[in-house]
């Protein structure tokens, strides 16, 4: 990455002043004991590796250790972009959403596009969402493998619709917490992620009725929680399937599912277990499972004694 690159990218993260805890150049930043530099003579895999556990913009911040570290940022093979690492309690919404906004496009812009991507990690909120869209496309294009994307929404989840998803033939895990799945998000997923294998819905609200999981590649599904108002799973090759506790206000049907092994269903007490289990819409697909775990609420009727 050229010089220039590298400023630009050091403007980007607050002035990317170093932090005060890993003073810029110093002895300590690098390991360096008795003038050799332990760390920086570490290779680029471990050392990526370290940066791993840092927030992003720190990462970032390691260009000004030395020249050594000056574009390892860029070639990480993950990214993370958290909005709680732009906290600003005298800003009206608690956080710099434009800096939030610029320091993920930059981050994208600027990393060094020929290095595929094992991990994307996208937090967002609400007001986020337009451009949570552009920087999962941008993953995507980038052959991620692992895509996590969290809304940090309490009240109002940020939305997610089909716009966000790219085709692609290396995603193979997708994460999902505290997003509103809008119609037609898995329509993609579906005919376009030729290797999906593992997908997770937590704390997901998938409020269309007509929503389907149906990707033939797709292995593991496991859904946490979440509001669904209807959704028909019908993954042939599906080997594993979770539903743990949710909050349907529609049909949650299962069919053609000839490959299933493990099957493991827990409904609240207050769901109304009689309708989702006694009517046979979950239960249906399930048949072909050798391992099956139920776990619903029995409910217990009241008799009266005879009289006379």
């Amino acid at each position: 990455m050229h010089l220039i690159s590298w400023i630009h990218a050091a403007i980007l993260v607050d002035d990317m002043s170093a932090p005060t805890s890993i003073p810029s150049g110093s002895e300590s930043a690098r390991g360096n004991i008795n003038g050799v530099d332990r760390l920086s003579s570490l290779c680029d895999e471990l050392l990526h590796h370290v940066m791993s556990f840092l927030p992003m913009p720190e990462v970032v911040r390691t260009s000004l250790l030395s020249p050594r570290w000056r574009n390892l940022w860029a070639s990480t093979p993950f990214i993370h972009i958290d909005d709680q690492d732009f906290l600003d309690e005298n800003h009206p919404s608690g956080q710099d959403d434009e800096k939030l906004e610029m320091f993920g496009d930059n981050l994208l812009l600027l990393r060094d596009g020929a290095v595929c991507l094992d991990e994307a990690r996208i937090y967002i909120t609400h007001e986020g969402e337009r451009k949570c869209s552009v920087w999962i496309r941008h993953a995507i294009k980038h052959k991620v493998r692992l895509l996590h994307v969290y809304g940090s929404g309490i009240e109002i989840y940020p939305f997610l619709d089909s716009t966000g998803m790219f085709p692609s033939q290396h995603l193979k895990i997708i994460r999902l917490h505290s997003l509103e799945l809008t119609c037609g998000f898995f329509r993609p997923l579906n005919n376009d992620c030729h290797v999906l294998e593992n997908l997770e819905l937590k704390d997901c609200n998938l409020c269309d009725p007509s929503q389907e999981i149906s990707s033939v590649s797709l292995k593991v599904l496991r859904i946490v929680r979440g509001i669904i108002e209807g959704l028909l799973i019908c993954a042939r090759n599906l080997t594993n399937i979770s539903i743990i506790y949710p909050n349907y206000d529609g049909a949650i049907v299962t069919r053609d599912l000839s490959s299933l092994v493990t099957a493991s269903v827990i409904i609240n007490s207050h769901q109304g277990s009689d309708i989702i289990v006694g009517g046979h819409r979950l239960l249906d697909g399930l048949s072909h499972a050798t391992t099956l775990e139920l776990h619903a609420p029995l409910h217990e009727q009241s008799h009266k004694p005879g009289i006379g």
